[in-house]
């Protein structure tokens, strides 16, 4: 009979446990904020123009989901101001009813003014937080980053959906960038610096306009569209994007059109003393989507070779372009190419490739490009 009421006792123990109702709250009193932006406060922003000894503040603004049935907006849009990120997170309790849970937020934003006085220590409540996913992604914003969550936005349920939609894996559909928490971290290495797409509210819309150039955790440049696809080819980010053609001879144009192609790299380092050369081979692949030549490949066999090569100059003219830039503008390593040295001659290099290195090097660029499909039947 004891045995039988112990036994009794555990069970009853055990169901009461497995109820899960001990730390129970409601959904609709957890805020989870689907996506947010940094920004430096007004304060900050005086004291760097005006070079004064004043404590910078952090605004934060989230986009925070209603989730009761009866609420009459899909969503919200909440700030508060802060010493810190945390310390913003902090001062939540005084204006919202519910638990704030970072751990559900995607996209972070982060206003360019921010973003060129070093995000290390702006991002110690990301990396130290355990809720915090390290495939949250990044992009910088042209401006302050609260303006691109607060922008108009249709067939979308929040303006964190539209955001998730463009930078999730976003060089499957073009050259741009996607930068997580994690690639901004391991991105920091000797001689490896952080890129992130650059967004703006244009037109009463959110749109990428190029990538923000980082020397370690302080952005110091900005590249365009075109900068920012012979960044990424140069960088070696695999990307799938389309790529215009233009033929030309005697100042007549003898044909026009597009390519869909992705991308590979090959690097190669040599040294002749204190000399170090690069060469970078850029392949392209890919399909033709539209060309005006008015012939078909069948009645002109040159054709495909034509806009092959055409498409390997071009892309060859815009990478040494980004490369002169880097090298007397940014003179700091973007393309992600110093670790080939550093792996060939270690320690020597391993000091000083983010010491006026770049800037001295040789780099030499070689493009490939092949047509896989020109949508004829040859």
């Amino acid at each position: 009979m004891f045995r039988r009421c112990v036994l009794l006792i555990l069970l009853g123990i055990q169901l009461v446990m497995l109820a899960g109702c001990w730390d129970y709250r409601d959904v609709n009193r957890i805020d989870f904020p689907l996506a947010a932006a940094y920004d430096l406060h007004e304060v900050g922003l005086r004291a760097l123009r005006d070079e004064a000894n004043q404590e910078q503040l952090i605004d934060l603004a989230v986009i925070l989901p209603n989730l009761a049935q009866n609420a009459t907006l899909k969503f919200r849009i909440e700030k508060t101001t802060g010493v810190t990120v945390g310390n913003a997170r902090g001062q939540k309790p005084y204006t919202s009813t519910g638990t704030y849970s970072p751990g559900a937020t995607g996209i972070i934003i982060v206003g360019e003014d921010l973003a060129g006085t070093g995000l290390n220590n702006i991002f110690q409540a990301l990396f130290r937080g355990a809720l915090s996913p390290s495939i949250q992604n990044f992009a910088i914003s042209e401006g302050r980053g609260d303006g691109i969550l607060e922008a108009p936005v249709e067939d979308y349920l929040s303006m964190a959906d539209y955001l998730k939609g463009i930078l999730q894996k976003s060089e499957r559909r073009g050259f741009i960038p996607a930068t997580t928490l994690h690639n901004f971290e391991v991105w920091q290495g000797p001689g490896k610096n952080p890129i992130m797409p650059l967004i703006k509210q244009k037109n009463k819309k959110a749109e990428v306009t190029g990538t923000a150039i980082f020397k370690k955790d302080r952005m110091i440049g900005k590249a365009n569209l075109t900068e920012t696809r012979s960044l990424m080819l140069l960088r070696g980010i695999k990307a799938t994007g389309n790529v215009a053609f233009t033929i030309k001879r005697n100042g007549i144009i003898l044909d026009r059109g597009s390519v869909d192609a992705s991308n590979k790299r090959k690097v190669k380092v040599e040294r002749n003393g204190d000399d170090i050369n690069f060469l970078i081979i850029v392949m392209l692949e890919g399909n033709l989507i539209e060309h005006q030549f008015g012939k078909l490949f069948t009645e002109n066999e040159n054709l495909q070779q034509m806009i092959e090569s055409q498409i390997a100059s071009d892309v060859k003219k815009d990478c040494y372009k980004f490369i002169s830039k880097m090298q007397q503008e940014y003179r700091i390593d973007c393309i992600d190419i110093s670790k080939y040295a550093v792996a060939r001659w270690g320690k020597e290099l391993e000091d000083k490739v983010d010491q006026e290195f770049i800037e001295n090097v040789n780099i030499e660029v070689e493009v490939k490009m092949k047509l896989k499909n020109t949508g004829e039947l040859t």
